[in-house]
């Protein structure tokens, strides 16, 4: 069943083949009539950049150097803008913003951190104090005696750790003591026992030594310390005169705090009055308030009995050691805010009345007066002339557009001669054209001449990504687009359609990356020629204006062309990949020898390596014969048979022995040979190479019959039964000339080993029967060779291969001379 269907796919295409592509071509043909409707409101909103038709205030002389040419008198009543009014009206409003202060999250975090160390610092004391609160025991004391030695230890320990200790020299040693302050249970009694009774008071001050002992009150005042001190640098602490930035001169004035890392009980964002605001020297009130609401437990049971004040003392001075400033003045978002509430506020508004004059002639111009003027001249020109204006000139612009478009339509056949590739490249062209309206556009409101637009940036895209033909009629669209943008001006139409040209020109065949940066240096040269041209066809460049006319052209020319030498690298990658265009950059990228692919090719099947490079050359010199693309041909070629590498073996020119079809049917023989198409494609995409050399791979056979082994099978077929889609490769045909020269050359380089006398008659007949072979097959149908093309093919692949089968001169084998009779030979020298 799946070989009638290959033969009924085979014998008649078209009912499936040219079924699904008349639905592909339908789809585009919608699609494209999409995508010009598109393109055409886009390039009409572009070009059109004058809405204004009537007399409007970029027409007055504003400035206020010199007096007005003319007076203004108002032919109607209207309202305008009170400028110093205004003014004064938006600086009170920024002066009622609050100066914006920020909280230093990082000297906070820093802060706490210092104080977290103090504290692990007092713990590692804790050894100390219990050895000394043991020993005191061991000397068994008690009562009062037992807390003032105990209080007298402790006391020492803490002088030696403020005195040896570079983070507590800053304690005070009776505060430290307070926090080493020790609480240990009272010693166990011991069971009467009959059998310990004899046990010595040794042995009962070992067993209260191991009792635990912890410090009484510095979990608690660590825990009050830091949550106060996390508190107001939280909320924080102003530098000594720090004002702000004195904007206001409100005494009174308020503060606007933002946070971002709130303590408990605070915002993120807070206004408050500055007064308000804590300093290094009323913080401290708030730290001690704070700590002073703390829980400390003055009862807990301890050696030493500490009351509340000396608690809150001790956690006090602790925590003003890492006090610091932590509240900072943020200039930036204050005048934002400023700058915002300006804009809000709106306008202060003056009434004009009719005929009241505006501006009188000879005076100079004021900014009260200026904006009068446009305010005035702005409500004059909306009325129902400008509304008619921009109907015209909507409506000239879409006729202009549409038919630029409507020609590129009609000659995308003659721009693009395959089909298959027509919609892509009108889409890249459309694209390029949109883009460059887009910049005009922009550029338009900037300069009043589009010299500077980059032009032929998008000419020289188009020439390497397409043709030169379809870059060439994009470039004159695009200039004549352009010229309308800028005022219909002529001078830009011929300067943009010469650099666009010359670029094209330069570029239409590349073979290194430095092209590139030529043509755009050529196309700069010629536009400035041209303008030169024009400037002295128009003006003498010697007058000072006309000089000075001349020299701001030729400076954005200058400008046009370092843009295009920096556009035309920087957009290519991305054009390549959105398009998935093959230029002939990444060609020359792939025709490297010691490309990875072809370095395994030479060592892995060098027969197959000597064929791929022998039909690179025969290639390449037919497609440069017939205006293809050589250099595609020419790595199509070194990449067609990259699928041998599996299974080389299969493979006359790669076997050195016996022959391993001899053993297998002629069916599965086929299936070997046509399954090197199949595996190189595979092969080519697990590459990621370009889509060329994927087309070449899979088309360089077409779906040809394996002549060989079908006459073997039909040979020993005695019921018949062969079906010939069984042994034909899986195909496409091919569908570009390059990949149709290349199985030409694929055929003509492996039959002509077979000639005994490869003269150039004999290769002559033997490649016309190539081609003629492959053409009764069908095979060139989806490509674009000609009959002419064919015969061109031929003749230069006659030339070449039969050049490379020449002859050489069998030279005469020379005997070696005999010896003379009288001549004794003597040892150990020469005759």
């Amino acid at each position: 069943m799946i070989g009638q269907f290959r033969k009924r796919h085979q014998l008649s295409p078209g009912i499936y083949r040219g079924q699904q592509q008349d639905d592909t071509r339908s789809r585009e043909t919608r699609l494209r009539r999409v995508l010009l409707a598109v393109a055409l409101v886009f390039l009409v909103i572009a070009v059109t950049k004058q809405l204004n038709f009537g007399t409007s205030a970029d027409k007055l002389d504003y400035d206020g150097r010199f007096p007005a040419k003319e007076s203004l008198i108002a032919e109607f009543g209207f309202e305008s803008e009170d400028v110093e009014k205004t003014r004064e009206a938006r600086e009170a409003s920024a002066a009622r913003v609050p100066d914006s202060f920020h909280v230093d999250a990082e000297s906070v975090k820093r802060q706490l951190g210092q104080f977290d160390t103090f504290v692990a610092k007092v713990n590692a004391l804790k050894p100390e104090v219990e050895k000394a609160v043991l020993a005191v025991r061991a000397r068994g004391e008690s009562g009062a005696s037992e807390t003032a030695a105990i209080s007298k230890a402790v006391r020492e320990i803490a002088d030696a750790a403020v005195t040896n200790d570079e983070l507590l020299r800053a304690t005070k040693p009776e505060h430290l003591a307070v926090w080493l302050t020790p609480r240990m249970p009272a010693p166990a009694e011991p069971k009467p026992d009959p059998a310990t009774e004899t046990k010595t008071a040794t042995d009962a001050q070992g067993a209260s030594q191991q009792a635990p002992i912890e410090l009484a009150h510095a979990q608690a005042l660590a825990a009050a310390a830091r949550s106060g001190l996390e508190y107001v640098l939280a909320y924080g602490v102003l530098k000594p005169g720090e004002r702000g930035s004195d904007f206001s001169k409100d005494p009174d004035r308020r503060i606007y705090i933002t946070r971002d890392v709130p303590a408990a009980g605070q915002y993120g964002e807070d206004e408050i009055p500055l007064a308000q605001a804590y300093t290094l020297e009323t913080v401290q009130a708030e730290l001690k308030s704070r700590i002073a609401k703390s829980t400390l437990d003055a009862t807990s049971t301890g050696v030493l009995p500490v009351d509340r004040v000396r608690l809150q003392d001790a956690a006090f001075e602790v925590a003003r050691q890492y006090l610091v400033d932590t509240l900072h003045f943020d200039s930036d978002r204050t005048n934002v805010m400023r700058e915002a509430a300006r804009r809000e506020t709106e306008p202060v508004m003056r009434e004009i009345m009719a005929q009241e004059e505006i501006q009188r002639k000879g005076q100079r111009w004021t900014a009260q007066s200026r904006m009068d003027a446009k305010t005035y001249m702005e409500i004059k020109s909306r009325t129902d002339r400008q509304t008619a204006g921009i109907t015209g000139a909507i409506l000239a612009h879409t006729l202009l557009v549409g038919l630029a478009l409507f020609a590129f339509v009609r000659a995308m056949p003659w721009l693009e001669r395959n089909p298959d590739q027509r919609f892509q490249m009108l889409c890249l062209a459309l694209l390029v054209m949109c883009a460059t309206a887009a910049t005009g556009r922009i550029v338009s409101y900037f300069a009043d001449k589009g010299l500077v637009v980059p032009a032929a940036a998008g000419a020289i895209l188009l020439a390497i990504l397409t043709n030169a033909r379809l870059a060439g009629f994009t470039a004159i669209v695009t200039s004549l687009l352009l010229s309308i943008q800028f005022g219909y001006s002529w001078q830009l139409l011929v300067v943009s359609a010469v650099m666009s040209l010359t670029g094209v020109m330069s570029i239409y065949k590349v073979r290194k990356r430095s092209d590139m940066g030529n043509a755009a240096v050529k196309a700069t040269f010629a536009g400035v020629i041209v303008t030169l041209a024009i400037s002295l066809g128009q003006d003498s460049i010697l007058s000072s204006s006309a000089l000075s006319t001349v020299s701001y052209s030729l400076m954005m020319v200058a400008v046009n062309g370092v843009l295009c030498l920096g556009l035309v690298p920087a957009l290519l990658p991305s054009l390549e990949k959105l398009f998935d265009i093959t230029t002939d950059i990444q060609l020359l990228e792939y025709s490297d020898l010691n490309n990875p692919v072809l370095s395994r090719l030479a060592m892995e099947v060098p027969a197959t390596y000597a064929h791929s490079l022998m039909i690179g050359q025969l290639a390449e010199a037919a497609a440069d014969a017939i205006g293809a693309n050589g250099l595609m041909a020419r790595v199509c070629a070194y990449y067609h048979d990259i699928g041998k590498m599996k299974r080389p073996e299969y493979f006359v020119e790669n076997q050195t022995g016996a022959n391993i079809h001899d053993e297998l049917s002629p069916r599965l023989s086929a299936r070997a040979i046509a399954s090197h198409v199949s595996e190189g494609a595979e092969m080519a995409r697990e590459l990621h190479l370009p889509k060329p050399i994927i087309d070449g791979i899979l088309e360089h056979h077409g779906t040809c019959l394996i002549s060989f082994f079908y006459k073997e099978a039909v040979a020993q077929a005695k019921h018949g039964g062969v079906t010939e889609a069984d042994f034909r490769y899986p195909g496409p045909r091919p569908r570009y000339r390059e990949t149709a020269i290349l199985m030409i050359c694929d055929a003509v380089e492996s039959a002509v080993r077979t000639l005994k006398n490869p003269n150039e008659e004999r290769v002559r007949e033997m490649v016309d029967r190539i081609i003629a072979s492959r053409a009764s097959d069908r095979q060139f149908d989806e490509c674009q060779l000609t009959l002419k093309d064919l015969d061109t093919i031929a003749e230069v692949l006659t030339k070449r291969v039969a050049s490379t089968q020449h002859r050489r001169i069998a030279y005469p084998e020379q005997k070696p001379e005999a010896p003379a009779a009288n001549v004794i030979p003597l040892s150990g020298g020469q005759e």
